[in-house]
């Protein structure tokens, strides 16, 4: 028989306890696959206290180091110089208020189609004391500026056909699924992006594990510069487009 310490971590169990959520109706609801982090309220991301609840997807290790490897492309590009930065589906507001705890000389504007998404990413912001501007927006649609140095996205991409854990279930359909193959919402990003990127920017996608090749022929293509780089697992997760 499962016990609750097969499935989440000691540190999980000892937030559960530390903000008095470590009851036998949690317990339970976490023994039938209910994910921990939405009872606790909260999680640990790149060192920033995230509000998360079942309106916004649970930050994962694997956007921790797209976030790491967006500063680090950053600051070797940028240096010091202030720079503007849209990250598209933001959620609960991870990448866009690490990247400007990291990045001081930043303006950032974070955009989500959901007004339930927005409304956690803007509490998370007041929670972090950093100022960002979020915005309602599907992708581009609403966005007014276009002169970003550099475009963050970490938008839904999973193929409609693929099976999901019961755990993940739990979690918003519309920032999981992206069509058929899962590129829909990248599609769509490499079709505007342009529009809104200077000359000398760059983007840095979270993509499927499965979807290089489909994506290398599209920007293949559109003759663009480009780099696909791996997750701490070896697997290739990460699109960075350099608009050169």
């Amino acid at each position: 028989m499962l016990k609750i310490e097969d499935i989440i971590s000691k540190r999980e169990i000892e937030e559960l306890k530390n903000t008095g959520k470590y009851t036998k109706k949690n317990i339970n609801k976490i023994l039938k696959q209910y994910p921990s982090q939405y009872i606790i309220g909260y999680v640990n991301f790149y060192g920033n206290k995230i509000k998360v609840n079942k309106n916004v997807l649970i930050p994962r290790y694997e956007t921790e180091t797209l976030t790491y490897k967006t500063i680090n492309y950053i600051k070797q590009k940028y240096k010091n110089k202030k720079i503007k930065i849209l990250d598209l589906c933001t959620g609960s507001g991870c990448i866009a208020i690490t990247l400007k705890k990291e990045i001081k000389n930043s303006d950032i504007v974070a955009s989500d189609i959901s007004n339930k998404a927005i409304k956690v990413a803007k509490e998370n912001a007041k929670i972090n004391n950093i100022k960002i501007k979020v915005v309602k927006s599907d992708l581009f649609k609403n966005i007014n500026e276009n002169n970003y140095d550099v475009i963050v996205a970490n938008p839904p991409y999973v193929p409609s056909n693929e099976k999901i854990t019961k755990i993940v279930k739990h979690e918003p359909k519309k920032a999981l699924f992206s069509g058929k193959y899962g590129t829909k919402h990248i599609t769509k990003i490499l079709k505007e992006y342009n529009k809104f990127l200077k000359k000398d920017g760059f983007i840095a996608i979270e993509i499927h594990e499965t979807q290089k090749e489909m994506l290398e022929e599209k920007l293949t293509k559109l003759n663009l510069k480009y780099s696909f780089e791996k997750d701490l697992a070896e697997k290739i997760r990460y699109l960075f487009i350099f608009n050169e």
